[in-house]
């Protein structure tokens, strides 16, 4: 009934959707120092369930986000862009974790270019 071309065509057709979802689904790079310290004061913890992913809040329990998994990686990037726009701050080399209030939780000091451009890419921060 079908030809073997158009049996090696679909299945040639479902690997390259196949690599495509595994690119596109991909977290962004994240700078393994800096990322660990600033994820310990965002408000944001991921949730494993039978699912997939759940995204939840620490200071909302009502908050909770089940993003398909293509979506998942970039709708987590998005909240911690929102939320470092107003809890971080960049001072020359030195990155400041600010609280609710505005007022410093702490000061994670960067250590080369590479950090301060990571803060800068990931999170959206400008330097003064």
């Amino acid at each position: 009934m079908f030809s073997r071309k158009i049996g090696i065509a679909l299945g040639l057709l479902l690997v390259f959707l196949t690599i495509v979802a595994f690119v596109m689904g991909r977290p962004a790079p994240r700078d393994k120092r800096i990322y660990p310290i600033v994820r310990s004061y965002a408000p944001f913890t991921v949730e494993k369930t039978l699912g997939g992913l759940r995204i939840l809040r620490k200071d909302d329990p009502k908050f909770k986000e089940e993003p398909d998994a293509v979506d998942f990686y970039s709708r987590l990037h998005t909240l911690e862009r929102e939320w470092a726009k107003k809890h971080l701050k960049l001072d020359h080399d030195r990155l400041l974790i600010l609280n609710d209030q505005g007022n410093v939780l702490k000061e994670v000091p960067l250590k080369n270019e590479r950090e301060k451009r990571f803060v800068k890419e990931y999170y959206g921060v400008q330097a003064p």
